[in-house]
């Protein structure tokens, strides 16, 4: 297998600065924790060509593909994934669409380009030189394989940040925030609703905000730039439970016991949490929760162990809302006009204002304004119905990224053992291990073995 899937070493002449590192809130990195990485100097390559060599005949026997209708619905994802408590693994993968039942699993994800360092233009656009160029003669020319030319239709999905450069675009904190309107801040603090997906691929550098050229060119329609129904939860729920400590601090609640029955609450609910202080600073840390055990808080978190029972009761109707919300996103064939009217009701009661009492002098606080809607918020109401209408034959779910992120963690785990220090030749050693480890896995994977995860190879890199 090795033979048949060509890879090849990437020189990384760009190394990136302390500064550039950017971690997620998920993060529990700190500076000083990170080392030195002037010596990161290789990545890798695996033809993106040779690997759709590989499976297209397989999938066609099993019917998953159609001889009579070669068309082969090829989406591309991008993630980054913490080393240790060092830097990223950047992994860029590549999966068939048309192969929906396997759609989930991180296998039928495909590792076409993988470096470690940072989420950055310039970096990404010289260490994914290759794998473009395949996937430009993949969209104008084909694929031929056995006297049929298989066509494809390309799609990306990933989280905000790895879209935005890819599309080489502003950061969600600017002026210009989103990819597919031209929506703006002011816009978006007057409540405006009515965006739709306007913006023209072709044309993309004429809108403000894009000052790069996409790196996958114009290859990629924008309706195919699907963002991954993941983020939109986890980011959602961030601001959301951001909401309720920061009002708990407003009020001068947060204190030791109201810690304390977080952390009780949290345990009853099957959540390991804790708060802590970093020496010498007064702000509270808080464990960061994964996907699951957000998703536990948001539908099991019992809000009145630490607010009044009225505003408890007002804010557990806000996130079950929106846990339905997210279920519904995630279901197939889910009516899409639907879905749009109840993701504006739920903005709606997001936007909850204040109400005089009647009879009274008393102010019945409401929920939260126009300034606290997010980006992430603005592409839940105005554009994911579009894209579940777009993209009603794969379903929202289909752009998942979870399994890729499953993949880098999985390598991560498996190839990363200890403190990487050293030279560049050590990274490429281990860079080249995990491609020509997927290459064997991908032998196993399509002719009806097993490959068990215990028997993976792990590498120690040594001090």
């Amino acid at each position: 297998m090795d033979q048949k899937i060509m890879i090849s070493i990437i020189d990384i002449p760009i190394v990136p600065t302390l500064n550039e590192l950017d971690f997620d809130e998920s993060s529990n990195i700190l500076n000083s924790e990170i080392t030195e990485i002037n010596n990161i100097s290789n990545g890798g390559h695996r033809s993106a060509k040779d690997i759709l060599k590989n499976i297209i005949p397989a999938l066609a026997l099993n019917g998953v593909l159609d001889v009579n209708d070669p068309i082969i619905h090829l989406r591309i994802s991008g993630d980054g994934r913490n080393i240790g408590r060092r830097l990223k693994q950047v992994m860029i993968t590549m999966t068939i669409l048309n192969n929906i039942q396997n759609i989930h699993k991180p296998d039928h994800h495909y590792t076409t380009v993988l470096f470690p360092g940072i989420e950055n233009y310039e970096l990404l656009e010289i260490m994914m030189m290759p794998f473009i160029q395949e996937l430009d003669d993949l969209k104008n020319y084909g694929l031929k394989i056995d006297e049929i030319v298989w066509k494809f239709e390309l799609y990306f999905s990933s989280n905000w940040k790895f879209l935005s450069i890819c599309l080489g675009f502003n950061a969600a904190n600017s002026k210009f925030f989103c990819p597919w309107c031209q929506i703006s801040k002011h816009g978006q603090s007057n409540n405006q609703t009515n965006w739709k997906i306007s913006k023209e691929i072709e044309k993309i550098n004429e809108y403000p905000g894009h000052n790069k050229r996409p790196l996958f060119f114009y290859m990629i329609s924008l309706n195919n730039w699907v963002p991954d129904e993941l983020h939109i939860m986890l980011r959602i729920w961030y601001h959301l439970w951001s909401f309720v400590i920061s009002e708990l601090k407003e009020s001068n609640q947060f204190d030791d016991v109201c810690r304390k029955e977080i952390i009780q609450e949290m345990g009853r609910i099957g959540v390991n949490f804790q708060f802590w202080k970093e020496h010498g600073a007064d702000a509270w840390n808080h464990t960061s929760l994964m996907g699951d055990d957000k998703l536990k808080v948001l539908k099991n978190f019992n809000l009145s162990r630490i607010l009044p029972p009225t505003r408890a009761k007002k804010i557990c109707k806000l996130w079950n809302r929106f846990n339905q919300i997210y279920f519904n996103l995630k279901t197939k064939d889910y009516d899409a006009q639907q879905f749009q009217f109840e993701v504006e009701d739920w903005l709606e009661l997001f936007l909850t204002p204040d109400r005089i009492i009647p009879n009274s002098n008393r102010i019945e606080k409401g929920l939260y304004s126009p300034s606290s809607i997010t980006p992430y918020i603005h592409i839940l109401i105005c554009h994911i119905s579009e894209f579940m209408e777009i993209h009603q034959k794969w379903g929202m779910k289909a752009f998942s990224c979870a399994p890729v992120e499953k993949k880098n963690h999985q390598q991560v785990t498996y190839f990363f053992r200890q403190t990487l220090k050293g030279g560049g030749s050590k990274h490429k050693l281990v860079i080249r291990d995990i491609l020509e480890y997927e290459n064997r896995s991908l032998f196993y994977l399509f002719n009806d073995n097993t490959i068990s995860s215990s028997k993976l190879k792990k590498l120690h890199i040594e001090d």
